[in-house]
């Protein structure tokens, strides 16, 4: 045992610049990550990977987005009504919106059971959209305990009473990754609705630090971004790609719930549900996953929160500190994965294999365990490392 550690030590010793230089790396990128993962913008190739993930996963059989029961999905789409409507306070036709009195009807059932966990209503209420209804509509919401609805940047809304009860329902892509994938929590001190359901629910909240450099939860580091696994999925009565039916995972506002009040009361379908009301045929948003409704990316949004997936997980970090020093180390030892085995078949199979693929291959198993791990800081570093050392390779044995 003890030759065994003194030719560790020796070994340490001999190699004692590399393993500096590897452990300086592994902080610097644990770090960079943890800041760039604060930005409400989707990073390079996230969602490129995050699309292979699913597709592996889809090819495992493993099953994605189910809806619990604790989750009522409502939607508004075909809960219409024409109004007049005016630009410059001068008539320029009709417009549709969703039925306000329809809303009221239902709102007005679940202020007076009062026996359900939540309302999202993702119903917006903009300026100069105007109806017999909003006052009792917007008395009844302010009214109302455990509800919150979107508001926009840039778009006022019809009523100033109703902001008491709104949150930012905002969110980011880029012209280089048009597919939602990264939901941010407070954007330029302005709540998400997530969070603001995560405060109504838990009584916590996410706090800024030095002007966003770092963030925190009851004390505890967190971040002010996620990567949405998306694990609540909307689904229609659609044929799928074997041509199988699917069963629509929601209600719809009329048909289902108000005009079967009689048989099935509102009060029951609602009771200890958390109510996300929305329209999920229109309100359409592309994800990694395919086409989504707004009102369940939202949603998932405080689903990682009440998961705890934005807080730094330890073991975790840890772990990927390890394995960033292992991989610094190889590729500052100079070595690449076609010198791996001297069968010149495999080494020309492996030579295909790139930094990008190990990350891929870390990225999915942590998957696994409903962890996004964002590979972009990691990939960018050590194929630089990698491209640097063959340069250095290349040289050397010219110079020979």
């Amino acid at each position: 045992m003890k030759v065994i550690w003194n030719h560790i030590r020796s070994w340490i010793f001999q190699q004692k610049k590399l393993i500096t230089l590897s452990v300086l790396t592994s902080t610097i990128i644990i770090i960079f990550t943890y800041v760039m993962g604060n930005t409400g913008y989707p990073l390079p190739g996230e969602t490129g990977a995050l699309k292979k993930i699913y597709d592996y996963k889809k090819f495992l059989g493993m099953q994605i987005g189910n809806v619990p029961d604790s989750i009522l999905f409502i939607n508004v789409h075909y809960d219409k009504m024409l109004i007049p409507y005016e630009e410059n306070e001068v008539p320029v036709g009709n417009t549709v919106i969703t039925d306000r009195e329809r809303l009221l009807q239902f709102l007005t059932k679940a202020k007076a059971a009062n026996n359900y966990r939540y309302i999202f209503m993702d119903v917006f209420f903009e300026e100069g959209m105007v109806t017999e209804y909003d006052s009792a509509l917007f008395s009844t919401i302010t009214s109302m305990d455990r509800i919150v609805i979107p508001k926009h940047k840039g778009v006022n809304m019809c009523d100033s009473s109703l902001y008491q009860k709104a949150s930012n329902a905002d969110y980011a892509t880029t012209w280089q990754a048009s597919s939602f994938s990264r939901y941010q929590y407070i954007h330029n001190e302005d709540e998400s609705v997530a969070l603001k359901i995560y405060q109504d629910r838990f009584g916590s909240t996410i706090e800024k630090h030095w002007g966003g450099l770092w963030y925190t939860d009851k004390g505890r580091i967190c971040q002010n971004s996620v990567t949405l696994l998306l694990p609540i999925r909307i689904t229609g009565s659609l044929l799928d790609e074997e041509s199988q039916v699917r069963e629509r995972n929601y209600i719809y506002l009329s048909a289902d719930m108000l005009d079967l009040d009689e048989v099935l009361p509102v009060s029951e379908q609602i009771n200890d549900k958390l109510v996300v009301i929305g329209d999920f045929n229109s309100d359409i948003h592309s994800t990694f996953m395919g086409a989504q409704p707004g009102s369940s990316i939202l949603f998932n949004g405080y689903i990682a929160l009440s998961q705890g997936a934005h807080l730094v997980n330890w073991t975790y970090m840890g772990i990927l500190f390890i394995l960033y020093i292992i991989i610094g180390l190889f590729y500052l030892s100079g070595h690449s994965f076609s010198s791996l085995c001297s069968n010149p078949w495999l080494s020309i199979v492996l030579s295909f294999t790139s930094t990008a693929t190990v990350f891929l291959i870390i990225a999915l198993v942590t998957s696994w365990f409903d962890i996004a791990f964002n590979m972009w800081v990691p990939t960018t570093v050590y194929s630089l490392y990698d491209t640097f050392m063959q340069k250095i390779n290349i040289y050397k044995n010219k110079a020979k």
